[in-house]
């Protein structure tokens, strides 16, 4: 027999059980780890219990739509139409690849079609000299072409995506670890290297990109990420269905929290930049 104490603690955890909301959410494979401590670290101070499916983007919106989840977090390349007639759409975070070179290097910036003259084995131009480039005073100085890979990244991809529209790397770009692409760049001022992350030394520095040969050039920030200046980027979104806008306004100020935000940093993601973050939360409130 059960002592009357034991019976209490069990029927409260069965009330407490019982109480406590579910919130069922498909979010893309290349993110649903690192958002899923955050969001149950959440659940367990407010009783929601948090259910996240590692599951592809367009399976995602299928589950979306036949109500077997509440909101789902797709990942939308460049040019593809987010499904905001279908759905609420909330921009929620980034995946970039970074180009990176030697402190010591004088080029500071660098446009799309450079780089695969650089990278690519079948594109308009076809650079392996610095001087190439136009570098003074590195004309005779070859391109070492590195690729930083790391298996738990998509950068490689992405550049390929971004860059050589889907087109094949030369068979001369190395890949490297990408614990170990740092190290060569700084022993090589004449490397220049695909990272999935921004570089941690100081001794390297990330390059800004231009769209166009001429147009303006752009750092890898979070701004420059989120407003789409940045052109190597992959975004991603939260959607969910208008009338379960209630409920997905809880996840929402969780996925735009503090928290999450270094969570998603702390694997080389880019979050949306604080005063975004910051106003679409009020303008959440503003909304109830």
């Amino acid at each position: 027999m059960f002592s009357r104490p034991l019976l209490f603690l069990l029927a409260a955890a069965a009330v407490s059980t019982a109480s406590a909301k579910q919130v069922r959410i498909a979010a893309s494979d290349l993110l649903a780890d690192f958002i899923t401590e955050p969001l149950q670290a959440y659940g367990e101070e407010h009783s929601i219990e948090f259910k996240v499916d590692s599951i592809g983007s367009l399976p995602a919106l299928d589950r979306l739509r036949s109500d077997e989840i509440d909101l789902a977090i797709i990942a939308v390349p460049k040019d593809t139409d987010v499904p905001r007639d279908e759905f609420r759409v909330f921009p929620f975070a980034y995946d970039v690849a970074v180009i990176a070179v030697n402190q010591s290097n004088p080029i500071n910036d660098i446009s799309l079609a450079s780089l695969g003259g650089i990278f690519g084995s079948n594109e308009e131009f076809n650079y392996n000299t610095w001087g190439d480039l136009g570098l003074s005073g590195w004309g005779s100085r070859s391109i070492k072409a590195l690729v930083g890979q790391n298996n738990e990244s998509i950068s490689l991809e992405l550049f390929k995506f971004s860059v050589l529209r889907g087109g094949q790397m030369k068979t001369t770009v190395a890949s490297i670890k990408d614990s170990e692409v740092e190290g060569l760049l700084l022993s090589d001022a004449a490397a220049i290297a695909i990272l999935p992350r921004l570089p941690k030394s100081e001794k390297v520095k990330a390059l800004m990109i231009s769209s166009e040969v001429d147009g303006p050039a752009f750092s890898p920030t979070d701004d420059n990420v989120h407003y789409g200046d940045y052109p190597i980027r992959l975004a991603f979104y939260a959607v969910y269905k208008a009338r379960d806008e209630a409920r997905a306004k809880e996840v929402l100020r969780v996925l735009l929290g503090d928290d999450l935000a270094a969570s998603l940093r702390d694997n080389n993601l880019f979050a949306l930049p604080d005063t975004v973050r910051r106003k679409l939360t009020i303008d959440l409130d503003l909304g109830e």
